[in-house]
Protein backbone atom coordinates (compact mmCIF):
# COMPACT_ATOMS: atom_id res chain seq x y z
CA UNK A 1 0.00 0.00 0.00
CA UNK A 2 1.20 3.57 -0.60
CA UNK A 3 1.98 5.33 2.48
CA UNK A 4 1.43 9.33 3.14
CA UNK A 5 2.42 11.91 5.22
CA UNK A 6 1.20 15.87 6.01
CA UNK A 7 2.96 18.16 8.28
CA UNK A 8 0.39 20.89 10.14
CA UNK A 9 1.61 24.11 10.84
CA UNK A 10 -0.30 25.93 13.65
CA UNK A 11 1.21 29.34 12.52
CA UNK A 12 0.69 29.07 9.28
CA UNK A 13 -2.93 27.49 9.31
CA UNK A 14 -1.49 24.80 6.45
CA UNK A 15 -1.40 21.29 6.20
CA UNK A 16 1.26 20.15 3.45
CA UNK A 17 1.93 16.88 2.31
CA UNK A 18 5.55 15.42 2.23
CA UNK A 19 7.46 12.73 1.69
CA UNK A 20 7.51 10.10 4.36
CA UNK A 21 10.46 8.79 3.99
CA UNK A 22 12.26 12.32 3.93
CA UNK A 23 13.49 14.20 7.27
CA UNK A 24 11.44 16.10 8.73
CA UNK A 25 12.09 16.81 12.91
CA UNK A 26 15.14 19.05 13.46
CA UNK A 27 17.34 17.48 16.83
CA UNK A 28 15.94 20.21 18.95
CA UNK A 29 12.61 19.22 18.40
CA UNK A 30 11.36 18.32 21.86
CA UNK A 31 9.74 15.32 20.62
CA UNK A 32 12.97 13.68 19.59
CA UNK A 33 14.92 13.77 22.82
CA UNK A 34 12.22 14.93 25.61
CA UNK A 35 9.34 12.98 24.41
CA UNK A 36 7.37 16.24 24.79
CA UNK A 37 4.61 15.46 22.61
CA UNK A 38 1.05 13.63 22.41
CA UNK A 39 -0.35 11.16 19.49
CA UNK A 40 -3.03 8.54 18.28
CA UNK A 41 -3.78 6.13 16.24
CA UNK A 42 -7.29 5.14 14.31
CA UNK A 43 -8.30 2.69 12.29
CA UNK A 44 -8.62 2.79 8.70
CA UNK A 45 -10.95 0.40 6.92
CA UNK A 46 -12.20 0.87 2.87
CA UNK A 47 -15.98 -0.20 2.14
CA UNK A 48 -15.42 -3.17 -0.31
CA UNK A 49 -18.67 -1.81 -2.21
CA UNK A 50 -17.64 2.26 -2.77
CA UNK A 51 -14.30 2.39 -2.06
CA UNK A 52 -14.77 5.14 1.11
CA UNK A 53 -12.68 5.07 3.73
CA UNK A 54 -14.25 5.40 7.46
CA UNK A 55 -11.64 6.58 10.58
CA UNK A 56 -12.72 4.87 13.33
CA UNK A 57 -13.82 6.21 16.68
CA UNK A 58 -12.66 10.02 15.11
CA UNK A 59 -14.36 11.80 17.72
CA UNK A 60 -13.24 9.67 20.73
CA UNK A 61 -9.64 9.63 19.51
CA UNK A 62 -9.81 13.42 19.11
CA UNK A 63 -11.39 14.02 22.48
CA UNK A 64 -8.54 12.20 24.19
CA UNK A 65 -5.97 14.16 22.16
CA UNK A 66 -7.16 17.15 23.60
CA UNK A 67 -7.29 16.05 26.85
CA UNK A 68 -3.38 14.54 26.73
CA UNK A 69 -2.76 18.35 25.60
CA UNK A 70 -4.42 19.74 28.33
CA UNK A 71 -2.47 17.32 30.46
CA UNK A 72 1.21 18.27 28.95
CA UNK A 73 -0.21 22.01 29.37
CA UNK A 74 0.07 22.37 25.17
CA UNK A 75 -1.93 24.64 23.20
CA UNK A 76 -5.19 23.00 22.26
CA UNK A 77 -4.90 20.99 18.79
CA UNK A 78 -6.94 22.51 16.50
CA UNK A 79 -9.64 19.77 15.36
CA UNK A 80 -10.09 21.83 11.56
CA UNK A 81 -6.26 21.36 10.89
CA UNK A 82 -5.87 17.77 11.97
CA UNK A 83 -9.11 16.68 10.43
CA UNK A 84 -7.61 17.79 7.09
CA UNK A 85 -4.30 16.51 7.18
CA UNK A 86 -6.18 12.73 8.20
CA UNK A 87 -8.68 13.23 5.28
CA UNK A 88 -5.07 14.25 3.04
CA UNK A 89 -3.66 11.37 3.97
CA UNK A 90 -6.25 8.84 3.89
CA UNK A 91 -6.38 9.74 0.31
CA UNK A 92 -2.79 9.25 -0.62
CA UNK A 93 -2.99 5.94 1.01
CA UNK A 94 -5.96 4.36 -0.50
CA UNK A 95 -5.07 1.33 -2.81
CA UNK A 96 -5.73 -1.92 -2.47
CA UNK A 97 -5.38 -2.62 1.27
CA UNK A 98 -8.76 -3.21 2.58
CA UNK A 99 -7.63 -1.37 6.23
CA UNK A 100 -4.43 0.67 7.06
CA UNK A 101 -3.70 2.77 10.29
CA UNK A 102 -3.55 6.87 10.20
CA UNK A 103 -0.99 7.89 13.24
CA UNK A 104 -1.39 12.12 14.54
CA UNK A 105 0.76 13.65 16.79
CA UNK A 106 1.11 16.87 18.09
CA UNK A 107 4.85 18.22 19.41
CA UNK A 108 5.60 21.15 21.86
CA UNK A 109 8.22 22.69 19.36
CA UNK A 110 11.62 23.41 19.35
CA UNK A 111 14.06 23.06 23.15
CA UNK A 112 14.77 26.37 23.95
CA UNK A 113 18.74 25.96 23.17
CA UNK A 114 17.52 25.97 19.29
CA UNK A 115 18.08 28.80 17.26
CA UNK A 116 14.64 29.24 16.37
CA UNK A 117 15.73 32.18 14.02
CA UNK A 118 17.60 30.29 11.70
CA UNK A 119 15.54 27.62 11.75
CA UNK A 120 12.04 30.02 10.62
CA UNK A 121 14.17 31.16 7.72
CA UNK A 122 14.56 27.96 6.56
CA UNK A 123 10.83 27.28 7.03
CA UNK A 124 11.36 24.97 9.71
CA UNK A 125 8.29 25.31 12.26
CA UNK A 126 9.58 26.43 15.59
CA UNK A 127 6.63 26.43 17.98
CA UNK A 128 4.08 23.73 18.68
CA UNK A 129 3.15 21.83 15.39
CA UNK A 130 1.64 18.64 14.44
CA UNK A 131 1.73 16.08 12.01
CA UNK A 132 -0.12 12.69 10.24
CA UNK A 133 1.09 9.85 8.63
CA UNK A 134 -0.52 6.34 7.96
CA UNK A 135 0.70 2.94 8.76
CA UNK A 136 -0.19 -0.79 7.54
CA UNK A 137 -1.95 -3.53 9.59
CA UNK A 138 0.74 -6.05 9.87
CA UNK A 139 -0.26 -9.84 9.22
CA UNK A 140 0.95 -10.34 12.52
CA UNK A 141 -1.41 -8.20 14.22
CA UNK A 142 -4.13 -9.65 11.72
CA UNK A 143 -3.43 -13.30 12.99
CA UNK A 144 -3.41 -12.26 16.49
CA UNK A 145 -7.52 -10.93 16.03
CA UNK A 146 -8.11 -14.59 15.82
CA UNK A 147 -5.00 -16.26 17.13
CA UNK A 148 -4.87 -14.56 20.22
CA UNK A 149 -2.26 -13.85 22.17
CA UNK A 150 -0.82 -14.95 25.69
CA UNK A 151 0.00 -12.61 28.70
CA UNK A 152 2.38 -11.72 31.11
CA UNK A 153 1.96 -9.70 34.31
CA UNK A 154 4.31 -7.04 35.03
CA UNK A 155 4.39 -4.78 38.16
CA UNK A 156 3.89 -1.18 36.87
CA UNK A 157 6.15 0.82 39.74
CA UNK A 158 3.12 2.94 41.75
CA UNK A 159 -0.34 1.70 43.38
CA UNK A 160 -3.56 2.52 41.77
CA UNK A 161 -4.66 6.00 41.82
CA UNK A 162 -1.32 7.50 42.00
CA UNK A 163 -2.40 10.07 39.25
CA UNK A 164 -4.75 11.61 41.43
CA UNK A 165 -2.46 12.81 44.15
CA UNK A 166 0.92 13.22 41.47
CA UNK A 167 -1.07 14.07 38.43
CA UNK A 168 2.69 15.00 37.01
CA UNK A 169 2.76 11.20 36.13
CA UNK A 170 0.42 12.30 33.24
CA UNK A 171 -0.97 9.02 33.88
CA UNK A 172 -4.18 9.06 31.27
CA UNK A 173 -2.30 11.45 28.90
CA UNK A 174 -1.35 9.08 25.49
CA UNK A 175 2.17 10.52 25.26
CA UNK A 176 5.27 10.28 22.86
CA UNK A 177 7.43 8.67 25.98
CA UNK A 178 6.57 5.09 25.17
CA UNK A 179 10.04 4.17 26.79
CA UNK A 180 8.49 2.03 29.82
CA UNK A 181 5.62 0.45 27.65
CA UNK A 182 8.85 -0.54 25.07
CA UNK A 183 10.60 -2.00 27.87
CA UNK A 184 7.20 -4.22 29.62
CA UNK A 185 6.51 -5.60 25.57
CA UNK A 186 10.21 -6.66 25.25
CA UNK A 187 10.01 -8.02 28.74
CA UNK A 188 7.10 -10.09 27.73
CA UNK A 189 8.83 -11.50 25.00
CA UNK A 190 11.89 -12.67 27.25
CA UNK A 191 9.52 -14.51 29.56
CA UNK A 192 8.01 -16.29 26.39
CA UNK A 193 4.76 -14.03 26.04
CA UNK A 194 2.92 -12.15 23.14
CA UNK A 195 2.04 -9.13 25.72
CA UNK A 196 2.74 -7.63 28.94
CA UNK A 197 -0.12 -7.04 31.62
CA UNK A 198 0.46 -4.34 33.32
CA UNK A 199 -0.07 -4.41 37.39
CA UNK A 200 -0.21 -1.48 39.85
CA UNK A 201 2.52 -2.07 42.79
CA UNK A 202 -0.54 -2.88 45.26
CA UNK A 203 -2.49 -5.68 43.21
CA UNK A 204 -4.15 -3.83 40.59
CA UNK A 205 -4.68 -4.70 37.22
CA UNK A 206 -4.51 -1.77 34.80
CA UNK A 207 -3.61 -2.08 30.73
CA UNK A 208 -1.57 -3.58 28.75
CA UNK A 209 1.63 -1.28 27.09
CA UNK A 210 -0.52 -0.59 23.82
CA UNK A 211 -4.35 -2.03 24.82
CA UNK A 212 -7.40 -2.21 27.11
CA UNK A 213 -8.25 -4.70 29.07
CA UNK A 214 -11.78 -6.26 28.83
CA UNK A 215 -12.97 -9.33 31.04
CA UNK A 216 -16.00 -11.26 30.50
CA UNK A 217 -18.29 -12.14 33.95
CA UNK A 218 -21.37 -14.35 32.80
CA UNK A 219 -23.54 -11.45 31.34
CA UNK A 220 -21.51 -8.68 32.43
CA UNK A 221 -17.86 -7.02 30.30
CA UNK A 222 -15.80 -5.09 32.62
CA UNK A 223 -12.65 -3.12 32.64
CA UNK A 224 -10.10 -1.06 35.08
CA UNK A 225 -11.75 1.84 35.98
CA UNK A 226 -9.29 4.48 34.39
CA UNK A 227 -8.79 6.87 37.33
CA UNK A 228 -6.65 3.68 38.55
CA UNK A 229 -4.13 4.68 36.61
CA UNK A 230 -4.24 3.66 32.84
CA UNK A 231 -5.44 5.06 29.74
CA UNK A 232 -9.30 5.72 28.66
CA UNK A 233 -9.49 3.11 25.88
CA UNK A 234 -11.40 4.40 22.67
CA UNK A 235 -11.68 0.89 21.68
CA UNK A 236 -12.96 -0.21 24.94
CA UNK A 237 -15.79 1.87 24.87
CA UNK A 238 -16.49 1.16 21.41
CA UNK A 239 -17.03 -1.90 22.56
CA UNK A 240 -18.95 -1.31 25.84
CA UNK A 241 -21.33 0.73 23.41
CA UNK A 242 -22.15 -2.41 21.08
CA UNK A 243 -22.48 -4.79 24.02
CA UNK A 244 -25.05 -2.20 25.83
CA UNK A 245 -27.15 -2.29 22.25
CA UNK A 246 -26.99 -6.01 22.56
CA UNK A 247 -28.18 -6.30 26.30
CA UNK A 248 -24.77 -6.96 27.71
CA UNK A 249 -24.40 -5.01 31.16
CA UNK A 250 -20.66 -3.36 31.25
CA UNK A 251 -19.29 -1.95 33.88
CA UNK A 252 -15.71 -0.08 35.53
CA UNK A 253 -14.30 -1.48 38.24
CA UNK A 254 -11.25 -2.68 40.08
CA UNK A 255 -9.91 -6.16 39.03
CA UNK A 256 -7.04 -8.56 40.65
CA UNK A 257 -4.99 -11.19 39.12
CA UNK A 258 -7.35 -13.30 40.26
CA UNK A 259 -10.08 -11.71 38.68
CA UNK A 260 -8.81 -12.22 35.06
CA UNK A 261 -7.72 -15.75 36.01
CA UNK A 262 -11.21 -16.60 36.74
CA UNK A 263 -13.24 -14.55 34.26
CA UNK A 264 -14.93 -16.47 31.52
CA UNK A 265 -12.95 -14.77 28.88
CA UNK A 266 -10.32 -11.80 28.68
CA UNK A 267 -9.30 -8.96 25.64
CA UNK A 268 -6.76 -7.24 24.50
CA UNK A 269 -8.21 -4.17 22.83
CA UNK A 270 -6.91 -1.32 20.88
CA UNK A 271 -7.39 0.72 17.79
CA UNK A 272 -5.19 -1.58 15.42
CA UNK A 273 -5.74 -4.70 16.51
CA UNK A 274 -9.31 -4.27 17.54
CA UNK A 275 -10.35 -7.02 19.85
CA UNK A 276 -7.57 -9.98 20.19
CA UNK A 277 -8.38 -12.54 22.61
CA UNK A 278 -6.18 -13.68 26.09
CA UNK A 279 -5.48 -17.36 25.96
CA UNK A 280 -3.46 -17.45 28.63
CA UNK A 281 -2.00 -15.11 31.50
CA UNK A 282 1.39 -16.31 33.69
CA UNK A 283 0.90 -19.92 32.11
CA UNK A 284 -2.79 -20.43 32.96
CA UNK A 285 -5.25 -21.00 30.63
CA UNK A 286 -8.17 -18.70 30.18
CA UNK A 287 -11.22 -19.79 28.01
CA UNK A 288 -11.79 -19.23 24.25
CA UNK A 289 -14.81 -17.34 23.37
CA UNK A 290 -14.34 -17.04 19.33
CA UNK A 291 -18.02 -15.88 19.02
CA UNK A 292 -17.95 -12.87 21.59
CA UNK A 293 -14.51 -12.13 19.87
CA UNK A 294 -16.40 -12.28 16.47
CA UNK A 295 -19.16 -9.78 17.72
CA UNK A 296 -16.27 -7.58 19.33
CA UNK A 297 -14.61 -6.71 16.00
CA UNK A 298 -18.59 -5.79 14.75
CA UNK A 299 -19.09 -3.33 17.28
CA UNK A 300 -15.29 -1.77 17.21
CA UNK A 301 -15.88 -1.25 13.53
CA UNK A 302 -19.30 0.02 13.49
CA UNK A 303 -17.83 3.02 14.80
Amino acid sequence: MPYALALIDFDAGAVVPHDLAAAHLPVEDLTVHRGEGIFETALVTVDPASGAPRVHGADLHFARFRASAQALALPAPPRELFDKAISTVVEATLGDADEFAVRYAMSRGLDSHADAEALRAAGVSTGAHGWVFSASVTAAQKAQRADGIRAVTVDRGYPAYIGESAPWLLVGAKTLSYAVNEAASREARARGADEALFVSHDGVVLEGPNSTLVIRRGDTLLTPDPRAGLLHGTTQRAVFAGAQEEGWKTGYTDLSVEDVLAADGAWMVSSVRTAVPILGLDGTDLPAQSELTARMHAWIRAR
